[in-house]
């Protein structure tokens, strides 16, 4: 039995945690999106087309005024008509709920004042439902902009986490797999011996900087996209004249000091792009435990740009357990190494230098509830521009004397 060698406990949630904390928060948006948008949109618009079956009838107006409060305004027109010589009375202007800020429902009362007679719009289903416009305008969409901000992002964004970490369940080392752990001796032993005798390996940085970009992108749009509407509520009336509340304006500040961080992120990203490209390319594709081989980099574009460049080598453990109804994941980085560090622009574009795997160290391991991640990072300091900052992961396979023992399985914290 191979014990755990975690020892500091982080409180970093592990995928499946985050799943019960981002889930909940993105369905929230998009609950939020689906009802807001039904609310002010879908149904408004739906009723709207409907009405365009009812039939005509000539209404009196008997009193008409605009209501404003807050800096809204909404049209209440009372007016009466006669269906089948049966009296009737409504004060229905339009199918949108509320009042807003968007139309200038003065003139639509001087056009109805009281006495005017004009024609209305019946339900012959219904004679009590009745409109005076039944015509579609700007107002009737504007619940689609809090749909597509509360609904498709958050529910892209969802796609996206699900996607992301069905990968990372996926994403076996060939050595950490599950068949692996309880392989015979020999087995491992041959694998080992097999994946030391491959040749040379290319690695690429885990993420890459279009892909930052993207998400930079569609964070900031989400974002601003739901604070900008009510920046915009703000404005207009203090614009208009109706004061606004200083602890609701304190309070969406914060909102958009984020919102100001997010919008800089996204050129930071795109700068970012030009950085020059790095690439290691290992000596073999994995290296014991105990052993050793030789990494050199390379940097495609203005690698004369980087100041300096850092290669450091990582070990580190995770491990999850459960504690309670909480899922915990601890995390231990038990070996880092600077392996070079350079500052000649020449040495910057291309170098190599070796690897050597600590002979009282753990191989690459990767299980249902422990992973041991062997990953080679490179920092490169580039004056008044992003800098660059990247992570290959690699395999370290298990030591040939040792294979015969490993049968067992990793504990995590007790």
């Amino acid at each position: 039995m191979v014990q755990s060698i975690s020892k500091k406990s982080t409180g970093r949630l592990n995928v499946g945690c985050a799943h019960a904390v981002v889930v909940p928060f993105l369905a929230l948006f998009c609950l939020v999106g689906i009802g807001t948008g039904t609310f002010l949109s879908f149904v408004p618009i739906y009723r709207a087309i409907q009405s365009r079956s009812w039939r005509a009838a000539a209404c009196e107006v008997v009193s008409s005024r605009v209501i404003r409060s807050d800096g809204t305004s909404r049209p209440d027109i009372q007016y009466r008509y006669f269906v089948d010589d049966r009296p009737y009375t409504g004060d229905r202007y339009d199918f949108l709920p509320g009042s807003d800020n968007l139309s200038d429902y003065q003139s639509v009362v001087e056009r109805h004042p009281p006495g005017h007679r004009f024609e209305c719009y019946v339900d012959p289903a219904d004679p009590t439902q009745a409109v005076i416009s039944r015509d579609l305008r700007f107002g009737y969409f504007f619940g689609l902009i809090f749909f597509v901000f509360f609904t498709f992002l958050p529910g892209g964004a969802m796609i996206a986490w699900f996607r992301a970490a069905r990968h990372l369940g996926e994403k076996k080392t060939p050595l950490g797999t599950p068949a692996a752990i309880g392989a015979p001796a020999a087995a491992l032993g041959t694998q080992a011996r097999a994946a030391e005798a491959t040749g040379p390996l290319e690695l690429t940085p885990a993420s890459s900087p279009f892909g930052k970009l993207i998400a930079a992108i569609l964070i900031c749009l989400f974002w601003n996209g739901i604070v900008g509407l009510f920046t915009y509520f703000e404005v207009t009336g203090f614009l208009q004249g109706q004061g606004h509340s200083w602890f609701l304006a304190l309070f969406l500040l914060i909102f958009q000091i984020v919102g100001l961080a997010l919008l800089v992120n996204v050129p930071y990203q795109l700068l970012a792009l030009a950085n020059p490209r790095p690439t290691i390319t290992l000596s073999r594709a994995s290296v014991p435990v105990g052993g050793s081989l030789t990494l050199e980099w390379r940097l495609t574009g203005a690698a004369h740009r980087v100041r300096k460049l850092c290669l450091t080598l990582e070990g580190r453990e995770e491990a999850r357990y459960r504690r309670g109804t909480d899922t915990r994941t601890d995390t231990n980085v038990f070996h880092r190494e600077t392996l070079r560090e350079v500052g000649d622009s020449m040495e910057v574009a291309r170098g190599s230098t070796s690897i050597r795997i600590p002979g009282n160290t753990m191989h690459t391991f990767t299980a249902d509830n422990n992973k041991i991640i062997w990953t080679i990072k490179m920092k490169g300091e580039i004056n008044r521009w992003p800098d660059i900052d990247e992570s290959f992961d690699f395999t370290v396979a298990p030591a040939p004397s040792e294979s015969g023992r490993f049968r067992g399985r990793v504990e995590g914290p007790r």
